[in-house]
């Protein structure tokens, strides 16, 4: 009898705790990689590297912060919010947008970072264990400062050049 009494607190112990953690949770991370076809002069192909936290308001959107490592003549370190709106209900392909804007830190010497925005369109697919995988395309802009020095054998010029990377971003990552 206490073995019977006993599996059945246990059955109801483990219920009521799933019963506790079955909704969804507020709170969703993701990290992607990419690179991008540059669109500017001078040519600079970007590769980069990004990690987001995101708050769900609805089943749909979300809003969150970012940072990572952008890597163009020297790196960057983009720190950014994000919106990000899910097209259509939860279902095998899921299609999203989504809209970053911040600014670039620079922990190089003789530069400076700039604006930093990335607008993209995505679809996302379910793994296990809730985690999904993601791949977007999408338009990037990245401005920078640099100091330039150019030598000749008259004169030693320095000069400020101000550069804005435009480039069409491509980005596989995972959301858990």
């Amino acid at each position: 009898m206490k073995r019977f009494i006993f599996i059945i607190l246990l059955c109801i112990a483990v219920s009521s705790v799933k019963a506790q953690t079955n909704g969804e949770s507020k709170i969703s991370f993701a990290t992607t990689i990419g690179t991008g076809l540059s669109m500017s002069t001078p040519s600079s192909t970007p590769f980069t590297w990004q990690v987001l936290g995101y708050y769900n308001l609805t089943e749909r959107w979300s809003v969150g912060a970012g940072t990572g490592l952008s890597f163009y003549e020297k790196m960057l370190i983009p720190v950014y919010g994000d919106i990000r709106f899910q097209i259509g209900r939860e279902r095998k392909f899921t299609p999203y947008v989504e809209s970053a804007a911040g600014y670039s830190f620079a922990p190089s010497g003789n530069t400076n970072g700039g604006f930093f925005m990335n607008q993209s369109v995505g679809i996302q697919y379910p793994l296990k264990n809730k985690m999904k995988l993601q791949l977007a395309v999408g338009y990037e802009l990245q401005e920078l400062e640099r100091l330039k020095k150019h030598t000749d054998s008259f004169f030693l010029k320095e000069f400020e050049e101000k550069l804005s990377h435009h480039s069409i971003s491509f980005k596989i990552g995972l959301k858990f």
